[in-house]
């Protein structure tokens, strides 16, 4: 039987990795910023006009906006942090997988694509490496620690 399943992507930590997540992190950082600037902007034309229940909504907006840049700022701080070569998850992707009789069901489930600067280096089923690459040769193996 082909079923659908969960497959995790994650990411080698490399230097272009951790500057380009750096990078995305800055931008969104930048984004909402401009959000709290134009939400103080409207809450003091609010104000001045006598719309104190929009003032008071714009500033929950803005509070909101302001603990997503804490989040974000925490953020640029882990990606900082990040070790070389250690993997982080970067999302999740539908797949196939065949499903037989006797088959252990967690390992089923347990599928992973590995990336490095964007190419797959390793495919993970069932908690081992079914497919690994180094270079530009396919090998099979054992999961890296």
């Amino acid at each position: 039987m082909l079923i659908s399943r969960a497959v995790t992507v994650k990411s080698r930590v490399t230097p272009a990795l951790r500057a380009r997540l750096g990078a995305e992190t800055q931008k969104a950082i930048r984004d909402v910023d401009e959000e709290i600037e134009r939400a103080a902007a409207e809450i003091e034309r609010c104000r001045a006009s006598g719309r104190n229940d929009e003032a008071a909504a714009l500033e929950r907006k803005a509070q909101e906006l302001s603990a997503r840049k804490d989040a974000l700022v925490a953020k640029l701080k882990e990606i900082a942090r990040l070790r070389e070569g250690q993997e982080v998850v970067r999302g999740q992707i539908q797949g196939f997988c065949e499903v037989k009789v006797g088959d252990n069901w967690p390992e089923v489930l347990s599928a992973e694509i590995v990336l490095e600067d964007g190419r797959v280096v390793a495919f993970r089923e069932g908690g081992s490496v079914t497919v690994k690459m180094a270079s530009d040769n396919q090998l099979t193996g054992t999961p890296e620690q």
